[in-house]
Order: C-alpha cells, then sequence, then structure tokens
C-alpha cells in the first residue's frame, strides 16, 4: 500500500474518522456521538482505526477534512486536527463541504441555529430556508438523520484537488452571531 488518506467529519453531533486506501477502498471507519466533544473523540477514533489495521502515522500519505457547514466549533476542530498532523507529517489536505459528506449526489441539508436550514442541491449554491424540502436527506439539531460521514470522502477523492495545510480554511454559509461593539474600544479609552 502506498499511503493511506485519514479522513475526519466533525461539522455535526457525530464524529467520524475513516482510513481510506490509495485505491479509494475504505480500510476502516469509526463514528462517535460527541456533541460538543469532537476534540476528544477524533484522537481515539483515530488510534482506534490504525490499530484496527495495523497502520501508523508513517502509512499516511494525506488527510481529508469536512469543511462545514455545521457546528462552528466542531468545524474548526476537524480543520485545526486535520492541519496540525498534516503539517507534522509534511503532507497535503483537501476538503469536502459537510453536504458533499451527507450525500453528494442527492439535495442535502444541514441545521442552522438560528432556527433554519441550509439546503444545497448538487451544482447550485446553498440557500437558507425555514424547512427542508421534500425529499432532501440530512439532520436538524437534537434529532437523528443522516449526518455528514467521513466514511464517504472515497467517492469524493478523486474530485477534491490538495492543498497545503495553510490553505484549508471552513465553509460558513452564515454570518456570525456576534455584535459590534456600540463604542469602539479605541473610543472607550479615551
Amino acid at each position: 500500500m502506498s499511503g493511506v488518506t485519514v479522513a475526519f467529519s466533525t461539522s455535526s453531533p457525530q464524529a467520524s474518522v475513516a482510513l481510506i486506501s490509495d485505491a479509494c477502498d475504505v480500510l476502516w471507519v469509526g463514528a462517535e456521538f460527541a456533541p460538543q466533544c469532537a476534540s476528544g473523540a477524533l484522537p481515539r477514533l483515530l488510534e482506534a482505526g490504525l490499530k484496527a489495521t495495523n497502520l501508523t502515522m508513517n502509512d499516511v500519505s494525506d488527510f481529508a477534512v469536512d469543511l462545514g457547514p455545521g457546528s462552528f466549533t466542531g468545524v474548526r476542530v476537524g480543520i485545526v486536527f486535520a492541519k496540525v498532523l498534516a503539517f507534522a507529517q509534511a503532507v497535503r489536505v483537501r476538503g469536502a463541504t459537510a453536504f458533499d459528506l451527507i450525500d453528494s449526489q442527492r439535495t442535502a441539508f444541514v441545521p442552522s441555529r438560528r432556527g433554519e436550514v441550509f439546503v444545497r442541491v448538487p451544482g447550485a449554491i446553498p440557500y437558507k430556508v425555514s424547512t427542508p424540502p421534500e425529499g432532501a436527506v440530512g439532520y436538524e439539531y437534537g434529532l437523528s438523520g443522516r449526518f455528514p460521514d467521513a466514511g464517504r470522502f472515497p467517492q469524493l477523492l478523486s474530485l477534491i484537488p490538495f492543498m497545503e495545510p495553510i490553505e484549508l480554511l471552513p465553509a460558513y454559509f452564515a454570518e456570525p452571531s456576534i455584535s459590534a461593539p456600540k463604542q469602539p474600544y479605541a473610543e472607550r479609552r479615551g
């Protein structure tokens, strides 16, 4: 085996890790329901996968990661984890949207904390609505559904380009839920 892709997904309450051969065969996939705990789940899952396949980090040729949208912190945890490991291994990374890791061929949706959902029809720009369209696949906060899964990366790997770890960025579709100060800091100091 010439190299293994390690894939992560942390944009939803389910964290997942997959080990994928250079022929795009899934060697191992594991998932853990870990809402607000992805930073602990990823190392456990990665260790379990390496142990189950008798592989080491020296066998890893690249990393793939879920870019979101989804949990703001969860997306960042997965991306940072992939970046750190890629820098440590001196390898490249690539990323795919949560929509593609739900289903790349069908209309997919992910929840927004504002009570709406983001919907992506294949080949179109995502949009926001109050309820998912009929026939769409995805999940809603606090409910079961079809979560993004690192085990779905094999069908995407040939379609997504490699990049240097520093170039990997989250795919956010919502405005930040912070407000600007009523009086800028510089003015408050006098």
